[in-house]
This record gives C-alpha cells, sequence and structure tokens, in this order.
C-alpha cells in the first residue's frame, strides 16, 4: 500500500520534483534556477514550516500510548539494521539511530547549500539572456512541491485522503487486525470523525481509493466477497 501511494504523490505531490531532474549532461539556466529555488524552500521548511506544522498538530507532545503507536508503525528494528549496515558498526538503540540520521542529514544539508552556491555561481558567469532564465527558475523551484503557506502544492481530494490515511497509518494497521474485522466504511467513517469534516462525496469514492492502493480492513488470509464496504 505505502509503494501505491508513494507513486500517486510522486504523480501529484512531488511532480514538481521530480520535473527538476536534468534530461541531460548540457547545463539548463532556467531548472538550474528552479533547483535552487527548490533548495531554499526545502531549507525554510525544514526550518520553519515543519516544526510549525507538528506543533499545530499536537505531534510534538504525543502521550505515552500515542509514542508507542508511532514507535510500532515506524519500525526502528529495521532502520537500525540498516544503519548497523550503512555503518559497519551496532546501532542498538534508538539515540544511535538518531544520532546516525542526523548526522548524515547534516552532511546532506551541507552539501545542498555547497552546490547551490556553485549552481550559482556559475549561473552568473553566463550570458544575460541564462541569467534572466536562471532567475525566473528561482519562485518556480520554490513553489515546486509546497506553497507559501506551507501547504502541498498541485493536492486535490484524493491526495489529500492519502496524505491522511499516511498520518493515520498506525491507527489503521490496529483496525486491520481487529476481530471481527472492522469495514471500510467504519474506517472511513472514524477518518471523518478524526478530521471533523466530511472527506468523500460518497463511500464509494473511498472504497474505489482504496482498491487503488490494496487497502482491505481485513487481516491476511480473511475472504471477503465482492466490494469491502
Amino acid at each position: 500500500m505505502g509503494h501505491k501511494i508513494g507513486d500517486e504523490l510522486t504523480s501529484t505531490v512531488f511532480r514538481g520534483i521530480v520535473n527538476l531532474a536534468p534530461q541531460s549532461n548540457k547545463y539548463h539556466a532556467r531548472k538550474s534556477g528552479q533547483m535552487v529555488g527548490f533548495f531554499i524552500r526545502a531549507a525554510h521548511f525544514y526550518w520553519k514550516d515543519a516544526p510549525a506544522s507538528l506543533k499545530r498538530n499536537g505531534l510534538d507532545n504525543l502521550s505515552k500510548e500515542q509514542k508507542k503507536k508511532l514507535d510500532k508503525a515506524v519500525g526502528w528494528e529495521v532502520g537500525m539494521v540498516q544503519a548497523s549496515q550503512l555503518t559497519g558498526r551496532q546501532i542498538k538503540n534508538k539515540t544511535q539511530l538518531f544520532k546516525f540520521v542526523s548526522g548524515r542529514f547534516s552532511r546532506f544539508v551541507m552539501d545542498t547549500f555547497k552546490v547551490s552556491w556553485r549552481l550559482t555561481k556559475y549561473a552568473l558567469k553566463q550570458p544575460v539572456e541564462d541569467v534572466l532564465q536562471f532567475l525566473s527558475g528561482l519562485p518556480e523551484g520554490f513553489k515546486c512541491f509546497l506553497k507559501t503557506d506551507g501547504e502541498f502544492a498541485k493536492t486535490g481530494k484524493r491526495t489529500d485522503i492519502f496524505l491522511i490515511l499516511l498520518m493515520y497509518w498506525p491507527e489503521i494497521e490496529e483496525m486491520r487486525q481487529a476481530q471481527p474485522p472492522v469495514t471500510r466504511k467504519f474506517l472511513l467513517t472514524w477518518l471523518e470523525k478524526q478530521e471533523g469534516k466530511s472527506l468523500c462525496e460518497s463511500d464509494t469514492i473511498f472504497f474505489a481509493i482504496c482498491d487503488d492502493i490494496d487497502l482491505d480492513m481485513a487481516p491476511p488470509g480473511h475472504p471477503f466477497n465482492g466490494v469491502q464496504g
């Protein structure tokens, strides 16, 4: 399910980022400007928008029960194994894992700044028309996946539902293991209660979205006949 949601977000929320990929080894002034604009927006999101969003959604003050559910969904054990393989030493707890991830991310940020600076210096040495194209690309990259209010760009109701499913995935996984199994209708009603609004014009639309990402509410091996309502 996660891969299919990822494909959906790639074609909507992150489509602007995908389009930044160079088509050849030839220098492209406008795309270079878009890339630098994107880097600037990503930095602003990391330092400003993300912390504000976490606080706004109460994710910076989770209860012990909520943290337990989040830990179960994240799968720290898998991350520790992968980090151990990358570092060549044993990563045994979340503290060590966070230290590893933050170190890697810090290096990524520094490398990103270096790339942006090199791109900018190179762009300013080009003919005036290329400099204009580079500068024109900056605001395009700045807005390619996030709007100025911090919300994702290029989303619709369908994409909003995918993002909501990801946000509540720990609770959804618990429902999928419930006995007796709950239905998609139950899930939709529960999600709408959490969000305080209607998510779909009809139940059928929600069921179709679930079909697209292979989301049923039965545990593995439990048979369902027809559309699971």
